[in-house]
């Protein structure tokens, strides 16, 4: 087929052409935690404009161990403990990202932080959110069950959401006020449990955990197209 026949093809349709994107969905700003860094996508950091800053205060307004929000609050400041220091390209641009660097504390001291580190690298992205309070933008982290329970015999009596597992597969997915309780109470209806794996949530309501559980809960159901042996529902009251 000759040019011009071409063009006189093209003309009789209505091509929609795609244009090209650069990143993860774009537009969406994102990061990728991961054990001694923090990446920032080029959308996050024109959202939060880094190129006006050097450092960034990883902040919590909630208990670290209980934390489901980690704050991004950007500085000029000094290098300190709780100063992180911002590494950009050479031109200083943010054109292919940024990385807020020396992150292993956050590792450490952030349980569910450090969930999300532990999980694949393609599964780490995260997607920042802004808070209606502070207009600052924020790490969603979620209760991952990122707690094991040591002694099976003398479980806290924290409020928490839990799942039971036996020979590694989950019997069971909950939420209690207290864990104590809720495992003896299992344990009495003859549930036999080797490991059980639990997110303290002492500073949220009942109605913030019944959530989690149910998310938990769907999630389980997406994936294995079921409830685990011993859910009968899909959520359920708080004890």
């Amino acid at each position: 087929m000759t040019d011009l026949k071409l063009i006189e093809s093209e003309n009789k349709h209505n091509f929609i052409d795609i244009e090209k994107e650069s990143g993860f969905v774009a537009k969406r700003p994102t990061v990728t935690p991961k054990e001694q860094t923090i990446g920032l996508s080029v959308s996050a950091c024109r959202a939060m404009n880094v190129d006006d800053y050097t450092h960034c205060h990883i902040s919590s307004l909630t208990e670290l161990a209980e934390t489901t929000r980690l704050y991004l609050r950007f500085n000029k400041g000094e290098v300190a403990r709780n100063n992180f220091k911002l590494l950009k390209p050479k031109d200083t641009s943010v054109r292919s990202g940024a990385t807020i660097s020396g992150t292993t504390t956050v590792v450490r001291k952030v349980p569910r932080f450090a969930a999300i580190v532990k999980k694949p690298l393609k599964d780490r992205k995260t997607e920042l959110r802004i808070c209606k309070d502070t207009g600052l933008y924020y790490i969603p982290i979620a209760p991952e069950f990122e707690v094991e329970l040591k002694d099976l015999e003398n479980p806290p009596k924290d409020a928490a959401i839990y799942k039971i597992l036996f020979n590694g597969n989950i019997l069971n997915i909950g939420e209690t006020n207290n864990l104590a309780r809720r495992l003896k109470e299992k344990k009495e209806k003859g549930v036999v449990m080797h490991q059980v794996f639990y997110s303290p949530m002492n500073t949220m309501s009942d109605e913030e955990r019944r959530s989690w559980e149910s998310w938990h809960i769907d999630n389980y159901v997406n994936l294995h197209g079921s409830l685990p042996p011993h859910n009968h529902q899909l959520g359920r009251q708080s004890d």
